[in-house]
């Protein structure tokens, strides 16, 4: 999955070609899209890559992306050169269960035998879940059952195929496939560090028309809407 993760961001950037490039980390690829679809309608030449951050901060190093929807905190631990960050929204932990498949609370999990993450070292909700089971003290009984994946987007491939018995995702997936989990669990926010999704500006933005016009795009009315519905408010 992570090879066509990695294909998927090649294959934007070559065509996008000339268009403004801007990563987002997999689990707000559909918050982002819907923006950016909108400035395609207004003849805005963009594209979106999409893959956990981690990938995306790699593919941003090689200078093609202008910038980056992502983690503020995770970002800030980068080496990459970041003008700016614009705000969007705050994030939330979820854990979710295959559809058929109901607990209640998060001190369940001790039942369940196989456990989905994101990967911690690079994406955005591995870093939280992993503060998330130590802060609970659920760390020891859990680890044995926990399946560290790429990202949010795999981690509900697997949790929806039933091939786990429950997974760690963010808040804007859990909206999005609504209806597709057996159980939504929000994690309470005191076990885990905030998640402030911003727009980080990179120097490709600089001077960039379109990039100016995406920036202003995100804090118009219509955006703000797509990123509620989602979610992040």
């Amino acid at each position: 999955m992570k090879k066509l993760l990695l294909i998927s961001i090649a294959a934007a950037v070559a065509f996008g070609g000339e268009n403004l490039l801007v990563g987002a980390g997999g689990g707000y690829k559909k918050p982002v899209a819907e923006v950016i679809e909108n400035l395609k309608k207004d003849g805005v030449q963009i594209e979106g890559a999409f893959a956990n951050l981690g990938q995306i901060t790699i593919q941003a190093k090689e200078g093609k992306m202008a910038a980056i929807v992502g983690d503020e905190a995770f970002l800030k631990k980068t080496d990459l050169d970041i003008k700016a960050y614009e705000r969007i929204g705050k994030g939330a932990l979820v854990l979710v269960t295959p559809k058929g498949k109901q607990i209640k609370d998060v001190s369940e999990l001790k039942n369940l035998a196989k456990i989905a993450m994101p990967d911690a070292k690079k994406a955005i909700y591995g870093v939280r879940t992993t503060e998330f089971l130590k802060n609970s003290g659920l760390e020891a009984d859990l680890a044995p059952k926990m399946l560290p994946v790429a990202g949010v987007p795999q981690v509900v491939a697997y949790v929806t195929n039933g091939e786990v018995d429950a997974g760690f995702i963010n808040s804007t997936e859990a909206v999005a496939r609504e209806g597709e989990f057996g159980s939504v669990i929000y994690i309470d926010e005191a076990l885990y560090s905030p998640v402030f999704i911003s727009v980080a500006k990179l120097p490709a933005c600089e001077g960039n028309e379109a990039c100016a016009k995406f920036i202003d795009e995100i804090k118009t009315p219509r955006s703000k809407e797509i990123f509620a519905k989602f979610g992040l408010k």
